[in-house]
């Protein structure tokens, strides 16, 4: 049983996938402490649609994050967040929780879906107080705002895992992350047995930007998830489920 789970994002707009994302964790670990850490003005439109919750306005971070910028405070905050809660961090933006979260003893994180040998950071987790997780935001705080990219937290929590000084526990494609492109590659109409191997094998599905038309779920609004969902889409279904209760009028135009 998880502690704890971490959620950090900024945004303009209230998306089902990240109302999703949080409802499906919540659900599957009832007895976790949730805790959301966002921009100020995403509280009041989150937190009626998440009262497990626990929220907190990230600019409070920026002087241990030794950052102002939001984006760059976004990508730090869940070694931050790990080193003192422990349990999970979840991408907001693009997972779905299918499976209870253990307990970990190490620092854990999975495959990127695409190259085994990387480590994606989308759904990670350590014990409270953990050396690598603060490892990794020492190694993220050195970066200079001006030299930060987007992929720049996943660069150094790989080469924390390469230098070999903290113990890891790396787990498989599939437990963490989407499958390979070369088994799963028709995300709206996956056979029975792919979703079964999903239900069976994976404790988190990262789907990262992976949608229908050329545009990604966490770009999608209410409509456009409906519009996939009847095209026999198991993860636009998924999300709908998890969304319930999301206005109308929320999410993105397209």
């Amino acid at each position: 049983m998880t502690p704890a789970l971490t959620f950090v994002f900024h945004d303009h707009i209230v998306r089902p996938t990240v109302v999703a994302a949080v409802r499906s964790a919540i659900a599957q670990n009832r007895n976790a402490v949730v805790h959301i850490y966002c921009d100020p003005a995403s509280i009041p439109r989150y937190q009626p649609l998440l009262p497990k919750a626990h929220f907190e306005d990230l600019t409070q971070y920026f002087g241990p994050l030794q950052t102002t910028r939001m984006e760059v405070a976004a990508r730090r905050m869940p070694a931050l967040a790990l080193h003192q809660h422990g349990g999970w961090y979840l991408d907001a933006f693009d997972t779905l929780t299918l499976k209870t979260l253990p307990s970990v003893e190490r620092f854990t994180i999975g495959e990127e879906c695409w190259d085994s040998r990387r480590r994606c950071p989308a759904a990670c987790a350590s014990p409270p107080g953990d050396a690598f997780a603060q490892a990794w935001l020492n190694a993220m705080k050195a970066v200079p705002d001006a030299q930060w990219e987007p992929t720049t937290d996943q660069k150094l929590v790989n080469r924390v895992i390469d230098s070999g000084r903290f113990p890891v526990e790396r787990l498989s494609t599939g437990q963490l992350n989407w499958p390979s492109d070369s088994g799963f590659t028709g995300e709206l109409r996956m056979s029975e047995d792919q979703v079964e191997w999903l239900l069976d094998n994976a404790w988190v599905v990262h789907y990262y930007s992976r949608g229908a038309r050329g545009l990604p779920y966490k770009e999608m609004n209410l409509t456009a998830l409906r519009r996939c969902r009847n095209l026999d889409g198991w993860l636009p279904r998924l999300i709908l489920h998890y969304s319930r209760g999301v206005p109308e009028g929320s999410g993105p135009t397209t």
